[in-house]
């Protein structure tokens, strides 16, 4: 396969990340969560616990990590505007190295002038995402919905500082889908089978075949 990235963004609990690991497997291509990435920015010096207080909107002062994956921090006030650096410039380094699924992270508004890009938002009705959480997490009803507001409140507000717009807004997306109406593998074959297309059009367009 060509050179594509596909991004995807999720609600919790509708299996984007089950989804989007079948995805990569399926096409043969690297496959990066939230906890692959967070995992990279620990090991160029910026704390997981530094990263969760930058999601909930904390601006935080002190001196960020040094090192070139980063280049220079002068101009950055604090740690937090240090840290959502850190984090676009190892997305952007994850895309450009290879084809590959990226979960979360606010990827699709971060390579939004990459291409070619597919850019998916998942999602699925309240009740579905209740169940799954319950389920995955061994949760009562009550605690599946208190844990679920808590982490649609923490990832939206980061998703709005970073971005400016809502979480499963239909801009910076190439496509929002239903998990629920065809479950984990039909929603990855419907993305596998888009991510195909995409490639197609892609190779066309450079050999001017598509005027």
């Amino acid at each position: 396969m060509a050179h594509l990235v596909i991004t995807i963004g999720c609600e919790y609990g509708a299996k984007g990340n089950q989804i989007g690991k079948k995805v990569a497997k399926d096409l043969g291509i690297k496959f990066y969560d939230r906890d692959t990435v967070d995992e990279i920015i620990k090991e160029v010096g910026i704390p997981k616990d530094i990263m969760e207080k930058v999601e909930e909107g904390i601006t935080i002062a002190g001196k960020g990590a040094e090192g070139d994956v980063r280049g220079s921090f002068s101009k950055y006030a604090d740690l937090t505007e240090r840290a959502i650096h850190v984090q676009k410039t190892i997305i952007r380094k994850l895309s450009d190295r290879e084809s590959c699924v990226i979960i979360g992270r606010s990827a699709d508004y971060i390579l939004k002038e990459h291409k070619p890009i597919l850019r998916i938002f998942i999602y699925s009705p309240d009740e579905v995402r209740i169940e799954n959480v319950m389920k995955s997490h061994n949760l009562s009803e009550d605690d599946a919905k208190l844990f679920i507001t808590e982490k649609d409140k923490r990832y939206h507000k980061r998703h709005m500082a970073l971005t400016g717009s809502n979480r499963g807004d239909r801009h910076n997306r190439d496509m929002l889908i239903d998990s629920s109406l065809l479950g984990v593998d039909g929603t990855a074959e419907l993305i596998e089978s888009l991510a195909r297309k995409v490639v197609e059009n892609e190779s066309k367009t450079e050999a001017g075949g598509d005027k």
